[in-house]
């Protein structure tokens, strides 16, 4: 055991980077079922990755390394890649797409025994096949997580390892049910570090054990950072919070994370697109948000979520004005402050494309319907991202004492669910929106012709581009050899 650890040290160390003893703990496991909870940027991506780099090195066989999302199967993999670099060892590079879908592999195979590390986006469709050493990593975050669950067990029901990986994400999903039947606390005050029970190999490593043992974190930052107590509680102490009042709940909302979206579009790249816009104002307190959807079918896919912060309203004016000649609709928070906006929009871009939206009891049970109805029928499309998922998260549902619900969320430094609320307009612009593009754009003549009703043609040109954008990647594979 001390010979080894000395070898994964040395390893590390040539990618001039220090493992930390719960690293090691990690990585010495050779438990064929392994579990932690563990908080953010703590490293066990990282580790994680030398483990298996050093497995296949020495060992021919899979690791299927299946991740969140795209992006991090991405990490995953160039951490896979850096640790073998730093060794000398050679491997080859391949991407490989799945027809008919936007999921992407990332597979590096070693030279000298064929050995492979295959990273996956969450997706129990293209896990399936595989066999080997699983990784789940960030599992609490994974769509569809018990069909994900169902496809590894059975990957690795042939004496392979499995390894679950994650941040807690509420009390609710595959993830929490394991933990909770592998003994992790639900508020995070455990005092182990590691324990077994029953097939599992359980691992703990919260913040402050992380920071203990050497991981240069200072916590009174990253808590002051975090703005609110549920955040820092998830996200670095390992409680799983309880989510009875959340109107949507999350995994509902991790389904409709999507690459397919995107967060900065511009108005020019949309040109002759069927958007639509939803923007949520506000001044000092919360944060003004601008959302952008554009319409393929039945699906609404978001283009661009603008956050304007402290903004004078003749910025924020502006900003919304940018894009009102590209879009079909726009619902604009006109309640107190965000009512002068909404006025001069109408005035100058008119009453058909800009409708003014107060934000009464039953204006927002029904935008806030309409949004949860769209995510549990699939028809939304929206961006990967920490303060969205948060902002959809935090609404809650509350019932008076008449019977009648009221939607709100709490007020914190990181806002009041403002780009939930700019969500939920812009699907409300999609609902009613018949009115045509009025684009004041003459260098496109399919613009021109329309401007006097909906041009069909275009909207399906739009979804012929949409379907070649991810097809595209089908045809393409990257190869290197290092």
């Amino acid at each position: 055991m001390a010979s080894q650890q000395r070898e994964i040290e040395r390893t590390a160390s040539k990618a001039l980077v220090k493992l930390y003893p719960y690293q090691v703990r990690w990585i010495l496991d050779e438990g064929r079922f392994k579990l932690i909870v563990k908080g953010r940027q703590t490293g066990l991506s990282f580790g994680t990755s030398l483990r298996h780099v050093r497995r296949r090195i020495k060992t021919r066989g899979d690791t299927i390394w299946i991740s969140a999302s795209d992006r991090q199967s991405r990490e995953s993999i160039e951490y896979c890649k850096t640790h073998a670099k730093a060794v000398g060892e050679a491997f080859d590079f391949a991407e490989i797409a799945f027809p008919g879908t936007d999921d992407k592999a990332q597979q590096i195979t070693f030279l000298h025994n064929g050995a492979r590390i295959i990273g996956l986006p969450a997706n129990p469709d293209t896990v399936r096949g595989y066999h080997g050493d699983v990784v789940l990593d960030e599992f609490g975050f994974h769509r569809d997580a018990k069909k994900i669950y169902k496809a590894a067990i059975a990957i690795a029901s042939r004496g392979y390892q499995l390894e679950v990986i994650s941040t807690p994400n509420e009390q609710a999903g595959k993830f929490w049910e394991i933990a909770k039947a592998a003994g992790v606390p639900a508020d995070g005050g455990s005092e182990r570090t590691h324990w077994t029970k029953g097939v599992w190999s359980v691992h703990w490593l919260d913040i402050y054990t992380a920071v203990k043992e050497g991981c240069p974190i200072d916590v009174e930052v990253m808590r002051q950072a975090c703005y609110d107590d549920d955040t820092w509680q998830q996200e670095y102490c390992c409680v799983f919070l309880a989510d009875a009042q959340n109107y949507i709940p999350m995994e509902l909302i991790i389904a409709a994370e999507s690459q397919m979206a995107s967060l900065d579009a511009r108005p020019e790249d949309l040109a002759g697109r069927e958007l639509y816009l939803g923007m949520d104002i506000g001044r000092k307190k919360d944060r003004t948000v601008i959302w952008i959807d554009e319409k393929l079918g039945d699906v609404m896919i978001t283009r661009a979520v603008e956050t304007l912060e402290r903004t004078p309203f003749a910025k924020q004016f502006e900003q919304a004005a940018a894009w009102m000649p590209y879009v079909r609709r726009g619902c604009i928070d006109s309640t107190g402050i965000g009512a002068q906006i909404g006025e001069d929009l109408e005035r100058k871009f008119g009453a058909a494309k800009v409708e003014k939206v107060e934000f009464n009891i039953a204006n927002k049970e029904t935008m806030a319907g309409l949004a949860k109805r769209k995510l549990e029928d699939r028809q939304a499309r929206i961006p990967e991202s920490p303060s969205i998922r948060r902002a959809i998260n935090a609404v809650k549902r509350y019932t008076s004492p008449t019977g009648h619900f009221r939607f709100d969320a709490d007020r914190t430094e990181a806002g009041h669910a403002d780009e939930f609320w700019a969500f939920a307009l812009c699907l409300s612009a999609a609902e009613g929106g018949s009115s045509p593009a009025l684009a004041s754009i003459d260098t496109d003549t399919s613009l021109n012709r329309a401007r006097n009703g909906v041009d069909e043609d275009l909207v399906a040109a739009g979804a012929r581009r949409e379907r070649g954008d991810y097809m595209m990647g089908a045809r393409n594979r990257d190869r290197r050899v290092w």
